[in-house]
């Protein structure tokens, strides 16, 4: 009998030294990693941008900036209008964000209390500016899939601090790439849409859209239209371009 159970502990043994079968990934885990895949597939960006900003009962007002991209990075510099001009951001990381005045020659961290504010008076947040892949920060579920798009609905993961609990966001299946999000509360109050539309393409497989409109539905349906007006595909941009010490040498 002794000799039965030792058999049998020993034909076990190798069941219970054996690595773990990996999870499966699920079809919202899938959508999402390929929409950070496409995200992220430059070496470097160079954008151009118009910013229009329409406020119910104002005049239009425009912007115009430069934006260099690396990965999770980006450098932006405003060329105008004058009041402006030479002002400068480094979004660093999710978390860590620095802004250049020109007017005192100085750069400072963005606080981390004031970055869900309104920025340069458009509907843009400081936040809003500063994701760029989603699946460390949201865990996602598929809750629609068409011949053209997945629609995806994101759970901000335990121990994360962006400003959305949740976000819809439905990816094309052609290029990877947004097609809308919705931006709620914890309240589950949709607080912003962003749409993205006529996509380009370089380099075979490096997509963007030409333009982003965001709306602001807590500020009467405000809205703010990023206009591309020039851009650019692996540029050979250095890591020195995406550091606080660039925002006064660059």
């Amino acid at each position: 009998m002794l000799r039965r159970r030792l058999l049998q502990s020993l034909l076990a043994l190798p069941l219970l030294l054996a690595p773990a079968a990996a999870r499966a990934e699920t079809p919202g885990e899938k959508a999402l990693r390929l929409h950070d895949e496409a995200n992220t597939r430059a070496k470097d960006q160079y954008f151009e941008y118009d910013v229009v900003t329409q406020e119910p009962g104002k005049a239009e007002t425009k912007i115009q900036m430069k934006v260099k991209v690396k990965k999770d990075k980006r450098f932006i510099e405003f060329t105008a209008p004058g009041d402006i001009k030479g002002m400068k951001v480094l979004v660093a990381s999710l978390t860590q964000m620095y802004v250049y005045l020109p007017a005192y020659h100085k750069v400072r961290r963005v606080a981390s209390h004031t970055r869900s504010q309104g920025f340069m008076g458009t509907a843009l947040s400081q936040d809003d500016m500063s994701i760029t892949t989603y699946s460390d920060v949201y865990a996602p579920k598929l809750v629609k899939e068409t011949k053209s798009e997945w629609v995806l609905e994101l759970t901000r993961r335990p121990g994360q601090s962006h400003p959305y609990p949740r976000i819809d966001l439905a990816i094309r299946k052609d290029n990877h790439h947004p097609q809308w999000f919705h931006l709620y509360n914890d309240k589950g109050l949709k607080l912003k849409s962003e749409t993205r539309s006529d996509y380009g393409c370089q380099a075979g497989n490096i997509c963007t859209a030409r333009v982003h409109k965001v709306t602001d539905h807590t500020r009467g349906g405000m809205w703010t239209e990023l206009r591309r007006t020039g851009w650019k595909v692996n540029t050979g941009a250095p890591d020195s371009d995406f550091t606080p010490r660039a925002l006064q040498t660059r």
